[in-house]
């Protein structure tokens, strides 16, 4: 079983040699690649089957996966309502076993506190609370930028994304606002403009207002400042990709621009 805690720590110390002594030239490591997965619409029709290498999954894909016994390397979930809404079915994903490691919210752990023994599960509050971490000095945060984020502290010095399009339609004819503020999907959408497939949402479902302009981005704008600061004090390379399409900008304000037709053919 991997041990996740372990790994972390045993790449940290590396980091920590690294930065030690920066007058020291450093041989160019060779590429550990990961591919870090939205749930967005330029990933429609996908072929999820031909990944190869690492990957990083997030939030309610796990049902998709299922359909196509296709499964990511990491899984990570820190959306408070999806976690509380949908406690039952995540941990139930958990407890089958598909994926070496998890990053949560300990939020789930009010409803689900028996994953605070399961040693594939780390908690995003747990790593904030470690110092040389980079997750010390995260403030804003939403799954995709908490996944990349964990790619860098595992040692990926290449970074694909991929499906992370940042651009949402806010209120779908199928849904209605709660008195907490968050949407309800009252009947299953024919067609869902926000995922990769129309039935991501089903009947039922508690979201948060897909927000980009003041969450999403604001989350990657911070990710990105913790990043350059934390490769300069390691002397750490990387390479960062963002897989899109000519009409979705993405995460490309940030990362080289790549085509998402040219994934697999790169």
């Amino acid at each position: 079983m991997v041990n996740i805690e372990e790994e972390i720590h045993e790449i940290e110390q590396d980091n920590s040699h690294r930065h030690g002594h920066p007058e020291v030239d450093v041989d160019i490591p060779p590429t550990k690649s990961v591919t870090v997965i939205g749930n967005g619409a330029t990933l429609k029709g996908f072929e999820f089957n031909k990944l190869k290498g690492d990957t990083i999954g997030m939030t309610m894909a796990y049902r998709h996966w299922r359909k196509i016994d296709w499964y990511p390397k990491y899984y990570v979930n820190v959306d408070h309502v999806v976690l509380n809404h949908h406690h039952k079915d995540i941990e139930e994903f958990i407890k089958e076993d598909k994926c070496e490691g998890y990053i949560l919210s300990s939020s789930i752990l009010t409803v689900c506190p028996d994953l605070k023994d399961n040693k594939k599960v780390l908690f995003l509050e747990d790593l904030q609370k470690q110092r040389g971490n980079p997750f010390q000095y995260l403030i804003d945060w939403c799954s995709g930028s908490v996944a990349f984020l964990f790619a860098v502290i595992l040692g990926y010095n290449e970074i694909k994304t991929i499906g992370i399009d940042c651009n949402y339609v806010e209120f779908l004819p199928e849904t209605s606002k709660c008195q907490d503020g968050t949407l309800l999907i009252k009947e299953t959408p024919k067609s869902n403009p926000n995922y990769f497939i129309d039935d991501y949402q089903l009947a039922g479902d508690r979201y948060n207002v897909p927000n980009c302009a003041n969450v999403h981005m604001p989350s990657w704008c911070h990710v990105v400042f913790i990043l350059t600061g934390y490769t300069r004090m390691n002397n750490f390379m990387m390479s960062v990709y963002c897989y899109t399409t000519d009409e979705v900008e993405g995460l490309t304000k940030f990362f080289t621009k790549k085509d998402i037709k040219n994934y697999f053919t790169e």
